[in-house]
């Protein structure tokens, strides 16, 4: 069990955030009691009435969802007043849109319950902003870091190098690139070992584990498919390095800023596209007039039933 998973007192939750930390019987059947995070540790008998899930949450989720709206239109601010990052999709239509949203707040809240927002103390550690506290640096980072993101492709060098297809002329920033991502897993493995319960530790490693070995299974389905084609987003890998931040740590909260402002500009700036999809291929003809005319883009297979059974006039 991690550290978490301990008795909190209302009182200690109310002045944390400011909000009560529930009421009515717990599961033990004590009016007034706390109730424990932990599964093992509630009692036999639960109240089925009453609101079980405290208004405190619910703040810091909104709070959360709206940190990420609100990187989403920062970053598209410059990408149609700046063009930052030089090749991202400026007109972006509703329906668009409306699928950025759905996937970014539906990963946006799963990636909140990994990295903990919704416990009041890791809420006031990130979002505190009494003297020299943390609120203020990581809201400058988060949003910088979006931005900074997207300059980067103004960089020749740095806007040619892809997790997808290894390149020599890249070797070495790749080489960096991973050697600080072991870096930060490293940092974060130690700090669950330091910090937990033997229980607590297995659940940080297996929970991470699963992530990735999800984002993997993306590479098993293009292995088996040679007509599906395979291409790791930074949203993905922004997405990933965040969610292992979950330690009110100084390193700690600084991944999570930048992985999740990576992760929301790579939707922002370029939208939601799938990590592996059927790859595609447009028709072209000429008629008489020696004008071309081609198709929008389609499968390969919908492109050979078309050339094979059908005359272009």
């Amino acid at each position: 069990q991690s550290a978490r998973d301990q008795h909190v007192p209302p009182s200690r939750s109310r002045s944390l955030i400011g909000f009560d930390s529930g009421s009515g019987l717990d599961c033990l059947g004590d009016p007034g009691a706390s109730r424990s995070t932990s599964i093992l540790r509630s009692g036999k008998r639960c109240d089925l009435h009453g609101h079980r899930i405290p208004g405190s949450q619910y703040f810091a989720l909104a709070v959360w969802m709206t940190l990420l709206l609100a990187q989403y239109c920062w970053v598209r601010f410059f990408c149609t007043m700046y063009r930052v990052p030089g090749n991202c999709v400026v007109h972006h239509d509703a329906i668009r849109v409306m699928a950025d949203f759905q996937y970014m707040l539906a990963m946006g809240f799963v990636l909140a319950i990994l990295t903990g927002i919704h416990w009041p103390d890791r809420f006031v550690y990130i979002f505190s902003f009494r003297r020299l506290s943390h609120g203020p640096l990581f809201l400058v980072v988060y949003f910088a870091a979006g931005v900074g993101w997207g300059a980067l492709d103004s960089v020749p060098f740095l806007s040619r190098i892809t997790l997808t297809e290894a390149d020599r002329s890249n070797a070495a920033v790749l080489f960096v690139i991973t050697l600080g991502a072991l870096l930060f897993i490293a940092f974060h493995t130690y700090m669950a070992y330091k910090h937990n319960s033997c229980a607590g530790f297995m659940s940080y490693i297996l929970s991470r584990g699963a992530l990735a070995l999800f984002f993997a299974m993306y590479l098993l389905v293009k292995m088996q498919h040679q007509d599906v084609s395979f291409h790791f987003h930074h949203y993905a890998v922004g997405w990933l390095a965040a969610s292992l931040a979950e330690f009110n740590h100084p390193v700690s909260s600084l991944l999570l800023a930048c992985g999740t402002a990576v992760f929301v500009q790579g939707l922002s700036a370029y939208g939601a596209d799938a990590i592996i999809f059927n790859q595609s291929v447009d028709i072209g003809f000429v008629d008489d007039t020696g004008k071309l005319w081609t198709s929008p883009p389609i499968d390969k297979e919908a492109a050979r039933f078309f050339l094979e059974h059908c005359m272009f006039v």
